[in-house]
C-alpha cells in the first residue's frame, strides 16, 4: 500500500515556486510596495520609555492613530538615531534580543516591533525597511 504525502501551499512556497499564476496574489497578500519603500520615521514628544513599539507609535507629521500606514514592524534597519530622553543622545546600531542595550546599541524584538534602548527615550530617528505583515507559514489562499 502506497501512502501520499500532503503539504499546506504556504506563502513562502508560492513565492519559492515562482509560479506566475500566484505571484500576483502573493504581492498583494505581502504588500510588495510597502516593503520595497523604505521608511525614515522621525519620533518627538514620545511617552518616556525604555521601549518603543514601532507599530503603536506615529512619528512626527504621520497620520495619527491605527490609520497610520507608516506603523510597519522593521525587516531590516540602516539607521537610528536618539535624539531626546534620558538615554544618551547619539547614533545606536541595533543588536538582535540577545544583545545588551547601551549608549551605542539598541536591541529590536524578533518579531521587528520593539526597540529597546539603555534608558528611556522620548525622541528617536529611524530608518528601515518594513517587513510584510502577512504570516509567511500560513497556508496560501488564492484570491
Amino acid at each position: 500500500m502506497s501512502v501520499t504525502a500532503t503539504s499546506t501551499d504556504t506563502l513562502k512556497k508560492a513565492l519559492n515556486d515562482a509560479n506566475l499564476n500566484d505571484l500576483a496574489d502573493c504581492f498583494r497578500k505581502m504588500q510588495l510596495g510597502n516593503m520595497l519603500a523604505p521608511l525614515k520615521r522621525t519620533f518627538t514628544a514620545l511617552v518616556s520609555s525604555a521601549t518603543q513599539d514601532l507599530t503603536a507609535i506615529d512619528g512626527t507629521g504621520e497620520t495619527v492613530g491605527v490609520a497610520n500606514a507608516n506603523r510597519l514592524a522593521l525587516l531590516a534597519g540602516s539607521t537610528l538615531r536618539v535624539t531626546a530622553g534620558a538615554a544618551a543622545a547619539g547614533v545606536r546600531t541595533l543588536g538582535d534580543t540577545g544583545a545588551t542595550a547601551s549608549a551605542t546599541v539598541a536591541t529590536i524584538s524578533d518579531d521587528g516591533k520593539t526597540l529597546t534602548f539603555e534608558a528611556a527615550v522620548t525622541g528617536f530617528v529611524i530608518e528601515y525597511v518594513p517587513r510584510s505583515t502577512a504570516d509567511m507559514a500560513s497556508a496560501f489562499a488564492r484570491l
